[in-house]
């Protein structure tokens, strides 16, 4: 008989002093592997054990919960009291300049501002291989609601406390726990009920949150599989964070009031409860669901859009890994395990979406969508690994696969590819382009698309390439105008420098920039690198007066300006279609000269190609405080420009060249 233990929990918050004091009586029952322990959280400070009614003596070291002497019987029954308090008071970030680390290093705090405890947090009682179930009693003062996942039974009010209960009886990996003075709104659809816990200033946003997630939830319902859960919710957090639990998720205020949320972030987060909570990930072989839920949800929106909106996210993730991930920081797929930062996001979401890009490219549409039906089918709420989906997605595609993952998954990288030697030949009322496609070590097994552009149209030959270079030849009856390859990036590679505009992305993923303080911006200067630095996660910078910088320092250094150089030298580094003064700026258009404005771009150094020029330019110094923070947010955009706070101009330097584009025009080859 399986172990098991079903728990009477209840917890009483005390926000005033970050403490809360549970008391947990579990009904375990089985036949136990071995000695019975549990574990919980080291901060705990136990008043009481008990065993069938009586005081029982117990060890208590580093988390673990011992009995002694431990109850050996084969099959088990006992009923154990465990009555604890404990006390969480993590820091949390209300307004973070940078939110790479999505959880801000928190795992448990209990404030008046509101409850946020992650299940690793230890803030109940587990017992080491056994199915576990709950009924849970959360109380805390006057109209604080407790959120957690499994099914909502009761809210009640009694005089200055609230009681919330929660039954949960699905196998878990762990509960999490938020409480905060929520307004509750429900709405029922599809066979399946959303609902909302939102703060009373953003209840207004309910409707549109109720109405999105019932759509989604259908969504994935048809393509997947039925909904494992028996709701879901949107709740607000207290400071920002982006959580996809079992049956819920849990968003920042700040950043549900962003009006795209329902249709970007809310997705994502729904097909969670498929991929990550439906069925579990076997993280000794790597976290593949990152990328399976960016794919499943982030780019199906995409492509649901248009085929254009669709290409541009396959290559803004090829942009996002060539820019943020350096040869040195890389790693595979196999030892992705969550994001802590723009090079494990870079990794582990967009390559990963990319590599289930190529592999639905490669099985088509019906062994694809057939083998993530399985996949749910005979592993919800069961661990995962990637071999486990590459046995799946076999099974569907008739062949081995191993090949194939064992390249994108095992391996890190990507391949690096350009055009050489392409030229056209003319014939006897027709034409050919020839040449090689090339790439560079280590080699990679992968078919690119090359297209021959033609007053007729255009022509497409796929050309296979597993060693370091392969020749092609394609006719036409008709002149070629242009060659491209991979035109719309369905390859997952590395881009070269040409095929990538600077961006803010580009600044972030900089090993060690200098921020040059210009003489105008004074005592305010120095500052300001300092906190523009820890919002872009720049863990190595330099900061120099202008005064006191070398211009030769510009060869082989990335360099950041803040505010507007006085030297000419310097000053003639900066892009000429964004017109400069100490009082205004041009961008987009449109001229700008309050003293709310705010101008950020990174551009490529005319004298150094290898390297970039950045410039934040606040008009005052009030200006630069609020924009600092949003502009890590923009990591595509080349250049920014901000009023007040607030984003009114976004755009992206136009890319001209590329290693893998001949346009024949204008006579530029490779």
């Amino acid at each position: 008989m399986p172990l098991a233990a079903d728990h009477n929990l209840t917890i009483r918050l005390f926000p005033e002093r970050s403490e809360l004091e549970g008391r947990d009586r579990i009904h375990i029952h089985g036949s136990p592997k071995g000695p019975l322990h549990l574990s919980i959280s080291p901060r705990v400070h136990l008043l009481s054990i008990r065993i069938d009614g009586r005081d029982h003596p117990y060890t208590f070291r580093r988390g673990r919960l011992a009995l002694s002497p431990n109850p050996n019987l084969s099959p088990l029954t006992v009923d154990l009291d465990i009555h604890y308090t404990c006390r969480f008071d993590d820091p949390a970030p209300v307004r973070p300049l940078n939110a790479d680390n999505p959880g801000f290093g928190v795992s448990g705090t209990i404030s008046p501002a509101g409850t946020f405890i992650l299940a690793g947090a230890g803030w109940y009682p587990r017992l080491a291989d056994a199915r576990e179930s709950f009924d849970l009693r959360v109380e805390g003062p006057a109209d604080t609601v407790a959120v957690t996942t499994g099914r909502a039974v009761d809210i009640a009010h009694t005089g200055k406390r609230t009681v919330s209960r929660w039954q949960i009886d699905n196998p878990l990996e762990g509960l999490s726990l938020s409480a905060g003075p929520y307004v509750v709104d429900r709405r029922s659809g599809h066979g399946t009920t959303a609902a909302t816990f939102l703060f009373p200033e953003n209840r207004h946003l309910s409707p549109r949150y109720l109405e999105a997630s019932l759509d989604y939830l259908k969504r994935y319902s048809d393509l997947f599989g039925a909904y494992p859960f028996d709701g879901f919710s949107v709740v607000e957090n207290f400071f920002p964070t982006g959580y996809g639990f079992p049956a819920y998720t849990l968003i920042g205020g700040r950043v549900l009031r962003l009006p795209f949320i329902p249709h970007t972030s809310l997705p994502h987060e729904i097909v969670h409860n498929w991929w990550g909570n439906g069925v579990l990930v076997d993280s000794a072989s790597g976290n593949w669901c990152e990328g399976l839920a960016s794919y499943t949800a982030d780019y199906l929106n995409k492509a649901n859009q248009s085929s254009d909106a669709a290409m541009d996210y396959r290559r803004q993730a090829l942009r996002n890994f060539s820019s943020l991930v350096s040869p040195e920081s890389d790693f595979p797929l196999n030892r992705f395990r969550s994001r802590t930062d723009p090079v494990t996001k870079a990794v582990g979401y967009d390559k990963a979406a990319m590599v289930f890009h190529m592999l639905h490219q490669k099985l088509g549409d019906a062994a694809f969508w057939n083998a993530l039906r399985d996949l749910y089918r005979q592993f919800l709420f069961q661990h995962a690994s990637w071999q486990d989906l590459q046995k799946i997605f076999e099974r569907q595609a008739g062949r081995p696969l191993e090949a194939f993952f064992r390249q994108w998954v095992d391996r890190p990288g990507a391949p690096q590819i350009q055009l050489k030697g392409t030229r056209q030949i003319a014939g006897d009322g027709s034409y050919r382009t020839i040449g090689r496609i090339v790439q560079e070590k280590p080699y990679y097994d992968v078919t690119i698309d090359l297209v021959v552009e033609t007053g007729e149209g255009p022509i497409k030959q796929a050309v296979r390439l597993s060693t370091g270079q392969t020749a092609f030849d394609i006719p036409s009856r008709t002149k070629p105008r242009a060659l491209v390859a991979d035109p719309d990036y369905h390859l997952f590679r590395r881009l070269s420098p040409q095929e990538m505009p600077p961006t803010v992305n580009t600044l972030k993923g900089s090993s060690a920039p200098v921020a040059v303080v210009a003489r105008r911006m004074g005592r305010f200067g120095r500052p300001l690198a300092g906190q523009l630095a820890r919002a872009m996660g720049l863990g190595s910078i330099r900061i120099v007066d202008e005064t006191d910088f070398d211009p030769a320092e510009a060869a082989g250094n990335d360099l950041l300006f803040i505010g507007l150089p006085a030297q000419p030298t310097l000053a003639q580094w900066l892009p000429r279609n964004l017109e400069l003064a100490p009082g205004s700026f041009q961008a987009g258009g449109q001229r700008f000269n309050d003293s709310t404005d705010v101008l950020f771009f990174v551009a490529r150094h005319p004298d150094h190609s290898k390297n970039i020029v950045s410039l934040i330019h606040p008009l005052s110094p009030e200006a630069a405080g609020s924009a600092t923070v949003k502009i890590p947010h923009y990591g595509r955009y080349s250049y920014l420009a901000f009023s007040d706070g607030r984003n009114r101009i976004k755009g992206t330097w136009e890319v001209k060249r590329s290693p893998l584009m001949v346009r024949w025009e204008t006579a530029t080859r490779p």
